[in-house]
């Protein structure tokens, strides 16, 4: 990024703290991921929304410097958000490369997966990702109407793909979101500009019926196109 992006992109991350403390809500950023697994096995029990094993750092390489998470409070110190980044360099492969072999390692957390029967079907974009790559998962905000329905997803979101532009300067962005959120809009209030349909079917162990997910991602210049879309515009909605 150039010196005005990154300038521009701090000032936009300063507007964005300040969006989300007025309202009610604190972030604080970490890259402990033991301390991230015990917030959510504490703090998110109950909501649906178990620790994925992207994320997981009895089972992956997560050290400062390749992963933070994100945790949102509200002012009785409760648990309302997270989300957490996770940067893999692709070295000479394509993320369509990457994910035939590692695909198994992006579940939908919570369920039990029938790995033997689930797929990845590469798109055309994930056939142009190369590089260093910023995995971007965990987003939940609790099912509280202070929190939901406001758009701060749209600020949360951001605030990530900033923190991420600007500690790592990746080459993209990516996430797996299911089709069915991805109709109400998620991955555009997200900021996510292309989507991958179908990417993945995750067959359910005792179900007919697979979760079906789009592969969304940006470039680093569809990033900073992001960085100069007002907040305030960005979280109308």
């Amino acid at each position: 990024m150039s010196i005005n992006d990154i300038y521009d992109g701090a000032q936009m991350l300063c507007r964005a703290i300040r969006m989300l403390d007025e309202a009610q809500m604190t972030v604080t950023v970490g890259d402990d991921f033991a301390e991230y697994a015990r917030i959510v096995a504490t703090e998110r029990v109950g909501h649906g929304a178990p620790l994925g094993l992207p994320f997981n750092p009895e089972v992956q390489d997560l050290r400062p410097g390749n992963g933070f998470w994100v945790i949102g409070r509200n002012p009785q110190g409760d648990l309302v958000h997270t989300q957490a980044m996770r940067l893999i360099d692709l070295g000479h492969q394509s993320l369509s490369e990457y994910l035939r072999q590692n695909f198994r390692a992006f579940p939908p957390p919570g369920v039990p997966i029938d790995y033997a029967n689930s797929a990845y079907n590469p798109g055309p974009g994930a056939r142009r990702i190369f590089g260093r790559v910023a995995y971007h998962g965990e987003v939940w905000i609790k099912d509280d109407p202070a929190y939901r329905g406001r758009g701060l997803i749209d600020i949360v979101a951001r605030f990530a793909f900033l923190s991420a532009s600007m500690a790592w300067k990746p080459d993209f962005v990516y996430g797996f979101i299911p089709r069915g959120i991805m109709r109400r809009g998620l991955a555009e209030r997200e900021g996510y500009m292309h989507s991958d349909p179908f990417a993945l079917s995750w067959c359910i162990e005792g179900s007919n019926q697979p979760i079906i997910a789009n592969l969304v991602w940006m470039a680093l210049d569809d990033i900073r196109y992001v960085v100069h879309v007002p907040l305030d515009e960005m979280s109308a909605a």
